[in-house]
């Protein structure tokens, strides 16, 4: 049996089992699908910014060669620390961004939804869409790249602190659930007419929606456009179980 590796770049597993949910459906039976967090970053939500991010992120994907997995996958949409991934070892590694523009290329010109959502100290949430145009640019695909568009999402308005007594994997969790059901009333309310004003107005012949956290929860966006969604874990494990199948196999 096929082993993939996907890597959510966090120092909390709040998502792992869910993540690992959704790719193993994505991928079926005759691939085994593990997801790993890196306890080694601050306990927290939100994306760490990339110089805490990046050490712990290598040594996990280093690890993951080392077991002899097939292919890995770095479970973030705007894939950190992908391209020194690959220079480190043999084993293929990619990102859902990657997989997207491996993918969405196919149905012609693709647009990318993304969280707008402000970043806090230590973190990092990118506030603009420059990181789109450069991840398109790497992968080859910038001309076929159409309008980007954030879609609002609020902070939670009550972060969970110290003052309240809890240790930080609790606080963490706690304000992970926030994220998350803010998230999820964004992509859900705001999402269907944004993905519209991309198809309408930009002419996108497919969609990727850039962010983990959204997974699995696309279908208003799939009833508001007549063309291709991508989901950002669903396509990450496809890609990632084929290249391992097509390198070991």
């Amino acid at each position: 049996m096929a082993r993939i590796l996907l890597i959510d770049p966090l120092g909390t597993d709040m998502h792992a089992e869910r993540d690992r949910r959704i790719a193993q459906a994505a991928v079926g039976p005759d691939t085994e699908v593990v997801v790993r967090h890196l306890p080694e970053l601050p306990v927290s939500a939100y994306l760490p910014a990339e110089d805490v991010l990046i050490s712990p992120l290598l040594r996990a994907v280093r690890e993951g060669d080392e077991e002899g997995f097939d292919a890995i996958g770095i479970a973030c949409a705007s894939d950190p620390a992908v391209r020194q991934a690959k220079e480190l070892v043999a084993t293929p590694v990619t990102g859902p961004f990657e997989a997207a523009a491996r993918i969405a290329p196919s149905f012609g010109r693709f647009s990318v939804l993304y969280p707008g959502v402000a970043s806090g100290p230590g973190e990092n949430l990118p506030q603009d869409a420059n990181w789109i145009r450069r991840l398109a640019r790497d992968y080859g695909v910038l001309d076929l790249l159409g309008p980007s568009a954030p879609v609002p999402v609020e902070r939670p308005g009550d972060e969970v602190d110290s003052e309240r007594g809890l240790d930080p994997a609790e606080r963490a969790r706690i304000t992970g659930e926030q994220v998350l059901a803010n998230m999820t009333a964004a992509i859900r309310t705001a999402g269907p007419a944004i993905a519209e004003r991309v198809w309408r107005d930009g002419e996108a012949q497919a969609i990727f929606v850039a962010c983990t956290f959204w997974s699995s929860e696309l279908d208003p966006i799939r009833k508001a456009v007549p063309v291709p969604v991508l989901d950002p874990i669903r396509t990450l494990a496809r890609y990632t179980a084929l290249l391992g199948a097509t390198v070991n196999h």
